[in-house]
């Protein structure tokens, strides 16, 4: 006997543009979460939160709703003495009845080229799904194949990537769940793929100036099968308060606003998402915090350099 599911339509409509990882606004702040061969290419120890709510409100025609709640947070060190750098993040993702939790390590070995540093990268952990069968409405209750209860399996999860560092500019290509693992959750016969995600990033820092720089900056995604792209830009004053702006394509019109505090040691960002597209299913507006914090890197011998004064990320 088959088993058919009324699965919420925000979840369906979601499937539909292929977002199967979390997604944040702050993602050039943020690109350990897609690209390992960032770990340790800032030269600085870096410490960072980020909290969002998406389609905050949606109401669905089911009793919990089901707007997507993604939090992150990850770590990064550079070692500068092996030319290398060390990060490990952690993502809880909360679509409905479902869940998500990647927790992976990231290696990165960090070449000098000239003005610039090219980092390769590695990552490894595990991928987390778990779904709530007492949160889904089937239409045959009798039916004795229906799974129950709350089932979480977890399966290991790997990625690689490159990225090119220069003061100047920034541009990465990485992808994720290379191994693509599968996931049955609680049944023998249905299994669940999670697809290979490549990303492109990119960004500039423009001096336009002594006290005004701007940044444009793009990140491409794709399931191999279909693509999602957006791009803005940010303008940071004095190198301490910066604000910006986005357009994630058939989503959202995004702004972002910002300061660096504590001699830059410390970075706090907001970004709200104002929805353009696909407004029948979902809520006019997403909202996400970020929160960062950066040490020295830890040395041996001379001093280390801080390659990126600003601190794009």
């Amino acid at each position: 006997m088959k088993k058919i599911y009324y699965i919420i339509l925000f979840v369906a409509s979601f499937a539909a543009n292929a977002q199967q990882d979390a997604q944040f606004s702050h993602y050039i702040y943020n690109q350990l979460f897609v690209n390992p061969a960032t770990a340790g290419s800032e030269n600085v120890t870096r410490f960072q939160a980020i909290y969002r709510t998406q389609y905050l409100g949606y109401q669905s025609t089911f009793d919990d709703g089901g707007a997507p709640v993604s939090q992150v947070i990850s770590a990064n060190i550079p070692l500068k003495m092996i030319k290398s750098g060390v990060g490990i993040t952690f993502v809880n993702d909360k679509i409905g009845a479902s869940t998500q939790r990647d927790f992976k390590l990231s290696y990165a070995y960090q070449l000098p080229l000239g003005n610039s540093q090219l980092g390769i990268g590695v990552s490894g952990g595990y991928f987390a799904k778990g779904i709530d069968y007492g949160r889904l409405r089937p239409r045959d209750e009798s039916d004795p194949l229906l799974a129950t209860g709350r089932v979480t399996q977890s399966v290991i999860d790997v990625g690689a990537g490159i990225y090119l560092n220069n003061p100047s500019y920034t541009i990465g290509l990485s992808m994720n769940h290379i191994n693509q693992p599968t996931f049955g959750l609680g049944t023998k016969d249905a299994t669940n793929r999670l697809k290979r995600s490549a990303y492109l990033t990119g960004s500039l820092l423009i001096g336009v100036s002594y006290t005004i720089d701007v940044s444009p900056m793009f990140i491409l995604k794709s399931d191999l099968s279909t693509i999602s792209a957006e791009a803005g830009a940010t303008a940071t004053y004095d190198s301490k308060y910066w604000l910006g702006a986005s357009y994630r394509s058939g989503d959202a019109v995004t702004g972002l606003l910002g300061a660096n505090l504590m001699n830059g040691n410390m970075k706090i960002g907001y970004a709200i998402d104002v929805i353009t597209g696909g407004k029948n299913a979902k809520s006019a507006t997403s909202h996400e915090v970020l929160l960062s914090y950066t040490l020295a890197a830890l040395r041996a011998g001379k001093k280390s350099i801080v390659r990126t004064p600003r601190y794009r990320y």
